[in-house]
Order: C-alpha cells, then structure tokens, then sequence
C-alpha cells in the first residue's frame, strides 16, 4: 500500500521523467504531481500536503530554494535537493534537506537518498503517532463516557473487578481475551469484535486481529517498514501491529498532521 505522497519539481522535462521512473520501482511510493518551477512547486505542497520533495535549485522565475523559504513550516515536506551545481550544497543543508543529489547520479545513489528520506518520515511518523495517541489519552481522562469503564471477571471462585484504565492490553486466547495487567493477567470470555465495540476508541487502539492497546500505556510506536508497527508497552513488551492494520494506524498519524 502506497503511503508516502511524493512531489517533483525540476524544470527539465527529462529529469522529472527519469525521477518518476525511479519512484515508480517502489511500491510505497505515490507520485502526486510534477511541477516545472518553484512557484508550481510551492502551489502544489499547499494543495497536495506530500510527505517528500525532490526539488531542483534552479528553476526558472523562483528556484528550489526560493521556494522552500516560501513554504509554511506546518506543511514542509522533506526535501531532496537535486541540481547539477555542488555550490549549493551548503545552503541546502541550512534549510534541512533531507539529501542532496549532484547530477549526473546513478541509480544506486538516489535510492540510497530515497531509503534516507524514508527513515526521516518513518521517525516522523512514529513521533508524531506516539504523540497522538497520548494527546487524545489526556483529552478524555476525564470526560464523560459511554463506553465500557470495567469489567467483572470471575477466577477461581472470586469475582474480580477490572478498571480498564488498568489494561495494558487484551489478547484473544481462543474464546477468551487475555486481560494484560501490571502485575498480573485473567482471562474474560469475550470475543475481540464485540469487546471493541464497548472500549472507548479515544483511549484503546485495534493494531491487530489478536491485539487491543491501551493508549496510556503505550511507551513508543514506530514504523519498523514492511507495513508493521512496533509497540513499547508500560510493562517493556513489544507488540508488532498486523499489517493489513496498517492504513487504520496510518490515519491516525495523519489526523494528527491536519
């Protein structure tokens, strides 16, 4: 699945040709637009939000770096200068590119840069997911709630009441969940559908078919590649998300940049 937005601008039509046949050979990769000068570049980060900029220097009118001084902070992608001319490359790197490419460059080389790139916006994604998710925990602590606030769960004879504040995480285990707590575990019969449906989606999240996060207790959560996230729980377990979960994670990293 294609995630990463990415925009060229060059004003030569056959180097933003060869680009995009580069981009092309990877599957997470979605070109979003081909602008010819900074002024197209710059009209289209505003309406296209990509992720990451290959950028020419010069370009006719306003170039690359005219451009990037033009571009507001909350929507700056990160940016691949490429440009026949190393004189810029200094200037480049003061305004935060990710790489800089020196024509002519062979293959090898811009994929080098294209795996750089994708390291910056996996690390930005992590951060700003992690963030996320602990922004929405806070918003809700203390808010009104229909959803589900505990459960009572029967052991050995004893009835045990369980805030779910306190659930680290739930795992199906056959016809029964897995309720993770800090010192301990119990089993509830449930089914992981219908248990979703009575969690608050502001404090849990569903990153896999067998798995229900608490929010409050997730320590980190990165993009590891492969469609897969890794979650750092409060008890320093580390749950991969399932895959097709992907885009539903993905999103909420994405509300989190609007």
């Amino acid at each position: 699945m294609k995630h990463i937005r990415t925009l060229i601008a060059d004003d030569e039509p056959a180097a933003r040709a060869r680009l995009a046949k580069l981009l092309a050979q990877d599957a997470e990769v979605e070109l979003v637009g081909e602008c010819r000068n900074g002024q197209e570049a710059v009209d289209a980060v505003n309406k296209h939000r990509p992720d990451l900029l290959f950028l020419d220097v010069q370009m006719p009118g306003m170039n690359g770096l005219e451009a990037v001084d033009k571009l507001p902070v909350e929507r700056m992608p990160f940016v691949v200068f490429v440009t026949a001319h190393d004189r810029y490359a200094l200037r480049a790197f003061d305004v935060n590119a990710v790489d800089y490419l020196l024509k002519p460059y062979d293959d090898d080389r811009f994929f080098a840069s294209l795996e750089k790139a994708k390291r910056h916006i996996d690390m930005k994604m992590s951060n700003q997911l992690t963030g996320r998710l602990m922004d929405l925990m806070r918003e809700h602590m203390h808010a009104k709630s229909e959803h589900i606030e505990s459960f009572t769960i029967r052991d050995k004879g004893r009835e045990h009441k369980v805030n779910v504040s306190d659930i680290l995480y739930l795992q199906a285990e056959g016809n029964y969940l897995r309720l993770e707590l800090k010192d301990r575990h119990l089993l509830h019969r449930m089914t992981m559908n219908a248990v979703e449906s009575e969690l608050d989606p502001a404090r849990f999240l569903r990153i896999h078919r067998s798995y229900i996060v608490n929010r409050a207790h997730v320590r980190n959560a990165r993009y590891s590649g492969n469609n897969e996230f890794i979650f750092s729980m409060a008890n320093n377990e580390r749950i991969v998300s399932g895959r097709s979960y992907k885009d539903q994670i993905a999103r909420a990293l994405q509300e989190a940049a609007v």
